[in-house]
Formats: structure tokens, C-alpha cells, sequence
């Protein structure tokens, strides 16, 4: 089969398109045939290096988390979709294996797809989506009423995370670049923060929730403007996160959370509930065909994305 590896650390010109045997399915798991996956700014952290320690070198390493494409070969799950069903998940380990033609997966980490949309449509979900839920209902609480603030908010997590704070009933202010304000606000962005003009910590505005999916306002510069128990949630794998996380864990006032995305059915099958229901919708900036998977890691790392960046396997 023909997937993207890459053979050491560095730049982006280390992804190679080869062929490799197809993956042997065990009998817990889930053959796919894949037809879309998608980049994530995970991706690009690894194949430079930066996770190495959660990663591990085993190289050839294959790449990408995100997966659409339809079910070949079923496992002994009762529950699992059967052969043929059209599903689209994620991967929750360290280990990319979605820029491939097939993949073997744990039935937790799919799910049937949104009947309405595309392949290359579905694969732009499951990892933001998921990240942008488990951030904003588990790790943070949200509720009807909060106020919720998404730094990054043009971006992948960050504009399905506006989309779902506003479902979940927020009131949603979204930190990105003036030229994004009007797409936010399409989304249902209730206030719009340009960062090259505005410092949101030296505002009036006041958070139950912040939500720092671009990684670069960290806890003790944004609880100013947290309320009294306030949450702030962060994606980054960084040092000054993990002290944050620690040293607040058993505060009863403002605390800080890391969230560490995890593939669950059951959140797929919200995710799809919402599409379905024409509340969610996924955003892409452009289709790359596997063999330009190097220009999607290059572009996903501008920070300048508006959505997804998708590749087109079949």
C-alpha cells in the first residue's frame, strides 16, 4: 500500500511516499480502506522531533491521526460498524498511521460518518473536534451562560471550538487576526479580538472560560481576566502548562487544565449528531493528493490556516 513515512527528524522534505505491507489485522480490530485523513499541528511536532519522547524514533514512521474511508474487514466488536459502512475516527495514540491507504484501528476510534458529507469532508473532524469537546465539556465544564473565550479561533480546534461553545450554549469571544473576525463571526462568534491590536489580558472582559488553542497565553498572564472560578484550558505539551495544571489541581477557585485528546464513539457519534443536524460543519482550507503531503505540513505550519488541511488518499 502506498503511505507517507519519513525516515528521520527534520524538515518537510524528510516525508516520502513509499509502499509498505498492509497492516495485519488482530482480531480486536478494524480494518479500514482510507480514503482522506488530515493534517494536525501534532503531525508536524513529531516529524520535526518534538515529541519524541511520546513518540518514540521507530522509523520508518508513518504519519497522520485523522481518517475517512469505508470498513473492509470487521472485528469482534458487536457493536463496531460492519464491512462496507463508510466511517470516519481518529487515532489517540503517538503513533500516525492515517496517510495510508489501509488502516487497522481499536473500535473505539471510529464511527459511522456524517451521511452528508464527503470523505475528505469527514476526515476534517474527528481530532478537532474532539479536542475542542473533551476541552470545553470535560476539562473545563462548560455550561449554558459562560463566557468562554478561544485564542486561536480561526484555526483548526479553535473554529470548531467557537462552533461548539455555541451549541453548548456559551457566549463566545474568538482571539484571531482582523481579516478572520467576519468568518468568526459567520461561525456565531459572539465578540471578536484582534491580537495585533488588542492584549485580551489588559481588557475589561471576563472569562469562565479561556481556552488557549494557539499555546501562547499562558495561565498566569490570563487568570486577570478569569472569573473568580474560572478555567483555563490549554493543548500544549509545555513545562509552564504542566506547573499550572499542578499547582492548581486541588484549587477550589481559578485552575488551569491540560487536555489530552482521546478517541471515544461515543463523542464521534455527538460529533455526527451535530452535522446531521446542520449545527456542525467542517472547515477546509484545501485537499492536498497524498504526494503533496509536504506542502500541507508546510502550510499547517504558518499558523495561518483557516480550518483543516486535508489529504486525498484514494
Amino acid at each position: 500500500m502506498k503511505a507517507a513515512v519519513i525516515h528521520a527528524f527534520g524538515p518537510t522534505d524528510q516525508l516520502e511516499i513509499v509502499d509498505l505491507p498492509r497492516p495485519q489485522r488482530q482480531p480486536d480490530e478494524i480494518l479500514v480502506r482510507v480514503k482522506a485523513a488530515a493534517v494536525n499541528p501534532k503531525d508536524t511536532f513529531i516529524r520535526k522531533g518534538y515529541l519524541k519522547d511520546f513518540s518514540g524514533a521507530n522509523f520508518p514512521m508513518q504519519t497522520g491521526f485523522d481518517f475517512a474511508g469505508e470498513i473492509t474487514a470487521a472485528g469482534d466488536d458487536a457493536e463496531a460498524p460492519a464491512v462496507g459502512t463508510a466511517v470516519y475516527g481518529m487515532l489517540d495514540s503517538w503513533e500516525g498511521k492515517t496517510c495510508a491507504e489501509y488502516l487497522a484501528v481499536q473500535p473505539h476510534q471510529l464511527a459511522a460518518m456524517p451521511a452528508a458529507l464527503s470523505f475528505e469532508e469527514a476526515a476534517a473532524l474527528p481530532l478537532v473536534c474532539s479536542t475542542a469537546l473533551q476541552a470545553l465539556r470535560d476539562q473545563a465544564g462548560i455550561q449554558a451562560g459562560h463566557a468562554v473565550c478561544i485564542n486561536g479561533a480561526a484555526g483548526g480546534v479553535g473554529s470548531v471550538g467557537v462552533r461548539i461553545a455555541k451549541i453548548l450554549g456559551a457566549e463566545v469571544a474568538g482571539i484571531a487576526s482582523a481579516g478572520n473576525h467576519d468568518f468568526l463571526r459567520a461561525l456565531g462568534a459572539d465578540h471578536c479580538v484582534d491580537y495585533n491590536a488588542t492584549d485580551i489580558t489588559q481588557t475589561d472582559y471576563r472569562f469562565d472560560i479561556f481556552f488557549d488553542v494557539f499555546g501562547n497565553q499562558p495561565f498566569d498572564k490570563v487568570k486577570p481576566i478569569l472569573k473568580p472560578k474560572g478555567v483555563w484550558v490549554s493543548t500544549v505539551l509545555q513545562p509552564h502548562v504542566f506547573k499550572s495544571v499542578e499547582e492548581t489541581q486541588n484549587s477550589t477557585g481559578q485552575r488551569a487544565q491540560l487536555v489530552v485528546v482521546a478517541a471515544r464513539r461515543a463523542d464521534l457519534d455527538q460529533i455526527r449528531q451535530w452535522v446531521d443536524a446542520g449545527r456542525l460543519k467542517p472547515i477546509i482550507q484545501e485537499i492536498y493528493p497524498l504526494e503533496k503531503i509536504g506542502a500541507a505540513h508546510a502550510q499547517q505550519e504558518t499558523k495561518h490556516t483557516r480550518g483543516k488541511l486535508v489529504i486525498r488518499i484514494d
